[in-house]
């Protein structure tokens, strides 16, 4: 069975790692990328989303997302940790290719009712789109298949606040809207992509296995992995976005709990995700009425490469990786 895939993505390093994936998964249809803010602004996020599907010979649409958060101004892109174009200054060539003429919430409105209970939205920036979707379309909670978002921290501590990852910290009242909606989700947070690193050794081999998706993810990941080197004393580079993809693909790379989740949304603590596991109660109210989803807390790190590595090669060896 192939799962049909709308990405919403802020490309970025890691989203160029998930992307790659979709591309070259074989159970994998990948019909469009959804743009957002985040890693970069979301034309620039465009630009690269065109980029990357170009550079890999992938005919997926790409609309257009919002430009800001639901009900607060806009933090500055992670070009820190992203480079300046995105791409930690690796240069891909422009595309040719326009943007779609609907915007992503449209897009992703039309696309649910051409293939009603087909389509997974694998969200792995901002979830801008995913909260202005449900204000716009109510009815597209009944049509999606399954919604699967990398953000928030459940047992860990965050990536840009000692509270709060760097997703639902660039919209906070979004993530919290998506949490709470009466939707099949299953959130990726820090919890699942920690515990994986990519090496040098593994991008170098990556690049040699599978040359044409693998090269510029090498050089890429060089520039990401010194700030994980310098900021968290990590010797590599972490694949975050790659975790919603593989949720679909290997699932048994991961342990799940479920709960019901909410996203703080004002003072030192924003951004933080709190979660309530599955019958159990308290007296927060935050989580009245809220349903439980499945959190992806703990991952098998060998499971993950093991697999992510197969797929590269696999498709190189198809003949269209080189």
């Amino acid at each position: 069975m192939r799962h049909k895939i709308i990405l919403d993505t802020d490309p970025g390093i890691d989203d160029a790692m998930a992307i790659a994936y979709a591309i070259a998964h074989p159970e994998i249809e990948l019909l469009a990328l959804t743009t957002i803010f985040g890693n970069v602004r979301t034309h620039e996020a465009t630009r690269n989303a065109l980029a990357l599907l170009d550079h890999w010979g992938s005919d997926a649409d790409v609309a257009e997302g919002e430009p800001a958060p639901v009900a607060m101004p806009g933090n500055e892109p992670s070009y820190l940790v992203h480079g300046r174009n995105g791409f930690g200054e690796i240069d891909i060539p422009a595309s040719r290719r326009s943007k779609h003429a609907l915007d992503a919430v449209d897009y992703i409105i039309e696309a649910t009712r051409k293939f009603p209970g087909e389509i997974v939205l694998c969200a792995v920036g901002p979830v801008t789109n995913l909260a202005r979707l449900l204000e716009r379309d109510p009815d597209v909670v009944t049509r999606i298949k399954a919604v699967v978002v990398m953000g928030g921290a459940v047992h860990r501590k965050g990536n840009v606040t000692p509270m709060a990852e760097a997703n639902f910290w660039n919209d906070p009242h979004a993530a919290d809207r998506v949490l709470g909606a009466q939707w099949p989700l299953v959130l990726a947070p820090l919890d699942c992509t920690m515990p994986v690193v990519f090496t040098p050794d593994y991008m170098q081999a990556l690049a040699r296995e599978s040359p044409g998706l693998g090269e510029p993810l090498a050089a890429m990941a060089e520039f990401y992995a010194r700030f994980y080197r310098s900021h968290m004393g990590i010797g590599g580079c972490v694949p975050h976005d790659v975790m919603a993809l593989s949720w679909l693909t290997v699932p048994g790379a991961f342990r799940l709990q479920k709960g019901a989740l909410a996203v703080i949304t004002n003072g030192p603590a924003i951004g933080q995700t709190l979660f309530q596991p599955g019958g159990t109660q308290s007296r927060a109210r935050c989580f009245d009425g809220r349903p439980d989803h499945m959190v992806m807390v703990d991952t098998d790190p060998e499971m993950f490469l093991a697999d992510y590595m197969m797929v590269m090669t696999r498709h190189a060896v198809a003949g269209t990786g080189n």
